[in-house]
């Protein structure tokens, strides 16, 4: 009976997207018909000799798969137990690439002053931009889109908090991780960095029996120490009112998986995930307030697998993400506002075995939404006897800037076929080929007009009440005294006009691939791929290439050259980014019951140059040799990326408000970014554990060296000097010759220590990561003229000094039963509590967090 109903809701599921779908797009409704009739033609189809086998492997302990990985240059796999005992207090998946030479963090990656926050880390690939990598699970992208280098506060007027990434990921919930950084499939494509995909488990277990696990991580401020350079950054910790820096947090996470085959045909899979964090921090106002900001990341899975026959393999499921969080404006009273972003998604995968290749297909749809509620008008009123709760300054401010939301949604079919070897002697070769498209839009809205109100001043006994009974807007009537009114109303306003901007873009991509194969001495990879969008209408093609020789035909060594070009994605920022901006305008009014009026050339103009940009494209050479040497596995490479007609925002003109001193700029984007990147990468392993007095060690080394300039920092920092020139630490220097402000870290040498014992189930993995000093560029207000008169932006270098952190995970596991396990965990970060800094983006230095504990339990069964 069980199993009949999960039958019928995974069946009513799949019916109620295809009918949601209404078959709205061609080619969507191509994809379903396609999958339905690889369906019906695979059941019946004969098994050949090298049919698909379904595994039936009883697993004693939660789902376990090994991922294969054949070695290839550029790419990395990170199995189940590598996700397991790496330390990785914040479980995303991005943090867990800490182990990987050609990944660099945010330089505030390890920062002591928000370790309650719960995003994934920023991550650099091979010098790429952290919103020009691709992160897929399950084959589908969690990348914003819309706005992925959003600085904006909690209360922006206008935009509202992002990242690269739409949403958090616990690692729990995966099966493996794989990291292409070169030399990357013509398969893959709309990025610059590089690609990250995960995956979740299939159950493996015998028919009728289910297994999960349950696990729970606990830290908090009393279990952290922060380290402090001086007397005033220690005070303005302990003191902070503000979210940037929050001196005490509780974090905690709970997981849950449960799976299992109720058939030898279907299996199921359940995986839950809630992660939270409480802030407690002090408003700024007379009457202080002890406020609880709060954090929050849910993640549910639900998947299952169907074997109708030997041939064929279907995998359908539902997902939903969600991230929250409730802040507050610590200057400000009824300011709270609460963030929350989500990714829901279906999806249906399903290979099939034909007599010459295998057909692969997915079907995905999937929305991205990030919406913002905060109260709908914000008041900077004077102090005075009724608005008297601000401590300092001139100015009382109250409320928030409304709300606000978007969403992206997407609709894509992709279908690729392998086919079988070709085999000529000693020569093999191996072709795949395929296509897809998807249909996306993305909107962004505003419910209803929200105020700025400024300017107030005095109401000279007038009343805020109108003859009909009705209440001026901005004004507020004070106190009486010997029958006058006392108060004030605001003069002006900024108006953010309610309203939703809707943008649909339409992408197209082929690829065709060729790996050769000459006995076990010569390989070649040879591809192209293709894509298209409606957006900026480039049909943009990128060959793929490698090569690699085995002079003594076999692994102990091997060369391995490439030469590639990526294209990457422009965003959906862009062309939002300037609609909004033509919702925005100031009005005036000359007395309390006077008639608001727009002050002429307060809106703002249209950017330029919008549809016309240039897609941006990197160009990639490789050159690696790695091999064996007795129990070494051992690598050497070279990865070279130039990247070009990237987008950056310059200032087109600047435009003289009537009756006001003040400007406003007009921008446009380009594709005048440039960035270069030269990584060198050593790293050597050891095959087989080494035994030692009852113990076994593993251990791998890794060490890169980057060299990276950029012309820019993301596509929406503006640039206003038009000159070429800058002056940088003394001397004149091309802007294009600038160093990299971020994921610019010289040199990082990582160390791995995984121990296991004979005689005992304790095992401990250490990872000790050394980094070199670094130096940012801190802008000089005052700029830099020369003999003649020139003026230059000037910036001075500011150096970091180099870092150690040696991070350690212990786990113990306790037998409770046959089929019951308990494990220990304790994670330790920064061991030696080691003083470490970093440089934000203003120029300042600042302190990293130091020794803290993170404890978890897990019961498996």
């Amino acid at each position: 009976m069980l199993n009949l109903s999960l039958l019928i809701i995974i069946t009513l599921v799949f019916i109620y997207f295809i009918f949601a779908m209404k078959f709205t797009y061609s080619p969507l409704s191509f994809a379903v018909l396609a999958i339905l009739s690889s369906i019906s033609y695979a059941s019946d189809a004969v098994p050949q000799s090298n049919e698909i086998k379904t595994q039936q492997t009883v697993a004693m302990m939660p789902i376990v798969v090994q991922a294969e990985d054949k070695g290839d240059v550029g790419k990395t796999v990170y199995n189940k137990e590598d996700l397991e005992k790496t330390p990785n207090s914040s479980k995303n998946i991005t943090d867990f690439l800490k182990v990987n030479p050609n990944v660099q963090f945010d330089t505030g990656f390890r920062s002591g002053k928000q370790q309650g926050e719960l995003p994934p880390a920023e991550i650099s690939i091979n010098g790429g931009l952290p919103y020009e990598n691709k992160i897929l699970i399950n084959g589908m992208s969690i990348n914003n889109n819309i706005n992925p280098t959003s600085t904006a506060t909690s209360n922006h007027n206008t935009d509202m908090m992002g990242s690269s990434i739409a949403v958090a990921v616990n690692t729990d919930l995966l099966c493996n991780i794989t990291l292409f950084d070169s030399n990357i499939s013509a398969e893959y494509g709309e990025f610059l960095g590089g690609v990250l995909k995960a995956e979740t488990c299939k159950p493996q277990t015998p028919v009728g029996e289910l297994h999960g696990s349950i696990s729970y991580d606990y830290t908090s401020d009393d279990w952290s120490r922060i380290n402090h350079i001086n007397n005033e950054e220690k005070i303005a910790y302990e003191e902070s009112v503000s979210e940037g820096i929050q001196p005490a947090f509780t974090k905690q996470g709970l997981s849950n998986t449960l799976y299992g085959n109720l058939t030898e045909k279907l299996g199921l899979s359940l995986a839950t995930s809630q992660r939270w964090s409480k802030i407690p921090l002090k408003t700024e106002l007379i009457d202080v307030e002890e406020k609880n900001q709060t954090r929050q990341s849910d993640n549910i899975s639900l998947e299952a697998f169907y074997h109708p026959s030997d041939r064929t393999q279907i995998k359908f499921g539902t997902q939903l993400f969600e991230s929250s969080g409730e802040y507050f404006q610590n200057n400000a009273k009824n300011s709270d506002t609460e963030q929350s972003s989500d990714s829901q998604s279906f999806f249906i995968q399903m290979k099939n075995q034909f007599n010459s290749f295998q057909l692969e297909q997915q079907l995905n749809y999937q929305t991205l939404t990030s919406d913002r509620t905060a109260p709908s008008n914000m008041y900077s009123w004077l102090n005075s006897e009724t608005k008297n709760w601000n401590k300092t300054g001139t100015l009382a401010q109250e409320g928030g800037f409304g709300d606000m939301g978007q969403q992206e949604q997407k609709s894509e079919y992709l279908i690729k076929a392998i086919f079988n070897p070709i085999k000529n002697g000693k020569f093999n070769s191996t072709f795949k080929m395929g296509t897809g498209y998807g249909h996306y839009e993305a909107y962004w809205k505003r419910n209803q007009n929200s105020y700025w109100y400024v300017s107030s001043t005095n109401l000279n006994g007038a009343s805020c009440t109108a003859p009909d009974g009705h209440i001026y807007d901005g004004c507020d009537e004070g106190v009486t005294s010997a029958g006058k009114y006392k108060g004030q109303y605001a003069k002006t306003r900024t108006l953010y006009e309610a309203g939703e901007i809707n943008i649909r873009q339409d992408r197209w991509h082929a690829f065709l691939e060729n790996n050769m194969q000459y006995d076990q001495f010569l390989f070649a990879n040879l591809g192209f791929r293709t894509d298209y969008d409606s957006l900026s209408q480039n049909n943009n093609v990128a060959p793929r290439t490698s090569f690699s020789y085995q002079p003594w035909g076999d692994d102990t060594f091997r060369i391995t050259t490439g030469w590639n070009r990526y294209y990457g994605l422009n965003s959906f920022a862009n062309e939002l980014q300037d609609q909004k901006r033509l919702l925005q305008t100031t009005e005036t009014r000359t007395s309390v019951n006077g008639i608001w009026k727009e002050t002429d050339g307060s809106r703002y103009s249209r950017m330029l140059v919008r549809s016309q940009l240039d897609t941006p494209y990197s160009n990639e050479t490789v050159f690696a040799i790695n091999g064996k040497y007795a129990n070494i596995d051992w690598l050497l490479k070279w990865v070279n990326r130039e990247n070009k007609d990237q987008i950056r925002k310059t200032v087109d003109s600047t435009i003289n408000k009537p009756n006001s001193n003040s400007t406003y700029n007009v921008y446009s984007y380009d594709n005048s970014g440039f960035s270069k990147s030269d990584i060198y990468t050593l790293s050597l392993t050891n095959s087989e554990p080494l035994l030692f007095k009852n113990s076994l060690h593993k251990l791998t080394l890794a060490a890169d060296y980057t060299n990276t300039i950029r012309n820019f920092s993301s596509y929406d920092d503006a640039y206003e000097d038009p000159n070429e020139l800058i002056y940088y630490d003394g001397k004149l220097i091309e802007s294009a010759s600038r160093p990299a402000d971020n994921f610019n870290t010289p040199w990082t040498i990582r160390a791995g220590w995984d121990i296991t014992f004979e005689n005992t189930p304790l095992r401990i993995n250490n990872l000790f990561s050394l980094r070199s000093h670094y130096e940012k560029m801190k802008v000089k207000s005052n700029g830099y003229t020369d003999e003649n008169g020139t003026k230059y932006d000037s910036y001075s270098p500011e150096k970091n000094p180099s870092s150690f952190n040696w991070d350690i995970r212990t786990t113990y596991p306790i037998m409770l039963g046959n089929n019951y396990q308990g494990i220990l965990g304790l994670t330790i970060n920064n061991v030696t509590n080691k003083h470490n800094t970093y440089i934000d983006d203003k120029g300042n230095s600042n302190s990293e967090i130091g020794r803290q504990f993170i404890a978890d339990i897990s019961f498996k069964f």
